[in-house]
């Protein structure tokens, strides 16, 4: 990465050639990821290694016709979290049966939208057997391990298990209605398609897509074609008011997953290992869909960067004050904040000129500036916190550089009011529940659990 492109990344921005060279260093590490998980598999048992090996052979079978295909399965979102799981357990971490058949899936995957002839066998898990970035074949009342045979090739793709065979469609974009019975396939569905781009897909399926998140399993057919309709609504309105991030988020996302919210609250989030994936509670409208994609598109920016570069040199025990946050934060937790929330008042100050009520201008000035000045005051805190590696410290410069540019911008008096008046009331109630611990340096206090919502929509991470 140069010097410029780092810099711009930090200012907030990057465009669509940040976002391309962070999910190939993504892709790259996904390479290292599984090169390893075949490596320790070698040492257990037949099974087990000879699994992992077949998965390595298809897998460079697929890269050799078709490489951008293997490259999209493997940055498959669920694909991470699900490697890491199994490599967790060939190294002995967790007590879990080792196995290599997630990689194995991964790699039939990629073998099925690459129309290889393919023939291997897979379990049956949960009633399922699942394939990452196309969908599950559904086998109810069949028991867990119970071999599953995926065909595949030019005449089209299939799973059987138990006597029951499963048509797997060959177009992911036009997936079918769900199955009536309890056998049948499960497809991914898209929710934005565009020629020549990979759609980008609902992932209500595959748990590790989003782990750990209160998923809202398989959506009805009505709610779905709500998602769709909001996201066409958000693209046009980024198209229209925020052409960079809507380049950046076209270039990142490749799934979304649905997940439900505390009533009367919206939750959405990123996670470090699912590079590409959101998850968002049920969209209202088009304005707070763009602006939790804007948020969560910076916190995906920055989980990749993190993993290219060591930006901080934490302590235990040392949290901080976040403007948006009830809880003390660590100071990782902080800056992935303060990169969001710089994110979120650019797409405030955007939104200012767009809007077309008076109700909705004003809405955008009290947003802008109560986003530009708390994410000022936690920048600040970054810089002063002696925590920052050498690249951390540029990087958080490039924020405050940012966020100062910002600071320029004239702000309706009574928007700034309202602005300041929120940030005074967010303080008292903090530091009302956290008396005693100092709100800009570090202190041990327990933070609160991290999947609770902040006031602009994202979580586990700001």
């Amino acid at each position: 990465m140069s010097g410029a492109l780092f810099d711009r990344i930090a200012s907030g921005e990057g465009g669509r050639e940040a976002a391309v060279l962070l999910r190939r260093a993504e892709y790259s590490r996904r390479l290292m990821l599984v090169r390893e998980v075949v490596a320790r598999a070698r040492d257990h048992s037949a099974p087990v290694a000879a699994a992992a090996l077949t998965a390595w052979s298809l897998l460079s079978r697929v890269h050799g016709t078709a490489p951008d295909v293997a490259r999209e399965v493997l940055t498959y979102p669920s694909v991470g979290p699900a490697q890491l799981r199994s490599l967790s357990v060939l190294v002995g971490a967790t007590d879990a049966v080792p196995c290599a058949d997630p990689l194995l899936a991964t790699a039939v995957a990629g073998a099925l939208r690459a129309n290889l002839p393919v023939t291997v066998t897979l379990p049956v898990r949960r009633g399922r057997v699942l394939l990452p970035s196309l969908g599950a074949a559904l086998f109810d009342g069949v028991p867990d391990g119970e071999p599953a045979t995926v065909r595949g090739g030019p005449g089209g793709a299939s799973v059987t298990a138990a006597g029951r065979r499963v048509r797997v469609p060959p177009d992911t974009g036009r997936p079918g209605p769900d199955p009536v019975s309890g056998t049948g396939w499960l497809g991914l569905r898209p929710l934005l398609t565009a020629p020549g781009r990979t759609p980008l897909l609902l992932d209500d399926i595959d748990p590790d897509a989003f782990p750990g998140a209160p998923g809202t399993g398989r959506l009805p057919a009505a709610q779905w074609a709500h998602w769709r309709r909001t996201f066409a609504d958000a693209r046009r309105l980024l198209r229209a008011a925020h052409p960079g991030p809507l380049a950046e988020t076209e270039a990142t996302f490749r799934a979304v997953v649905p997940v439900l919210a505390p009533p009367g609250r919206d939750a959405a989030g990123s996670s470090d290992e699912t590079f590409g994936c959101t998850g968002l509670s049920t969209p209202r409208d088009a304005r707070d869909l763009a602006l939790a994609l804007v948020h969560e598109l910076q916190h995906n920016k920055l989980a990749a960067v993190t993993h290219l570069f060591d930006l901080t040199a934490e302590r235990p025990g040392e949290y901080f004050y976040a403007p948006w946050r009830e809880d003390p934060r660590p100071l990782g937790g902080l800056l992935h904040g303060v990169y969001a929330h710089l994110g979120v008042a650019l797409f405030w100050h955007r939104q200012s000129g767009a809007e077309r009520t008076a109700d909705g201008w004003r809405l955008a000035w009290v947003e802008f500036a109560r986003w530009r000045d708390a994410s000022r005051e936690a920048c600040g805190t970054l810089l002063a916190s002696g925590r920052l590696a050498p690249v951390g410290a540029r990087f958080a410069m490039g924020m405050a550089d940012a966020l100062d540019e910002l600071g320029a911008r004239s702000v309706p008096p009574v928007a700034a009011a309202r602005a300041a008046a929120l940030s005074r009331a967010h303080r008292g109630r903090w530091a009302a529940r956290h008396s005693g611990g100092s709100s800009r340096a570090g202190h041990p206090s327990a933070p609160a659990p991290s999947a609770s919502p902040d006031s602009s929509g994202g979580t586990r991470r700001s």
